[in-house]
């Protein structure tokens, strides 16, 4: 086995600084105090499995005279998409 050694020496040969995470928090928490940044990502959608079924089942019909094998799949993936319950 191999092993490298890691310093942390920069090129220049100075110590390089190891970054703290409190100036980073408190940097990002004056930011959301000042409405800068947003509290939470926002939540997406509900999805509706029934009309994403139904757009696959589309897309399936447009294959249907090319590929008929790559439409059965896509019913296949619709059907199995609309049956499961929940995220």
């Amino acid at each position: 086995m191999t092993t490298i050694p890691i310093d942390r020496m920069s090129p220049q040969g100075r110590l390089a600084p190891l970054t703290s995470s409190f100036p980073r928090t408190w940097f990002g928490a004056a930011l959301r105090g000042l409405k800068w940044l947003p509290a939470a990502p926002a939540r997406p959608a509900p999805r509706d499995r029934a009309r994403e079924a139904a757009s696959v089942r589309a897309l399936a019909n447009s294959y249907l005279r090319t590929d008929p094998r790559f439409a059965a799949d896509l019913y296949a993936a619709a059907d199995r998409h609309e049956e499961i319950d929940g995220d």
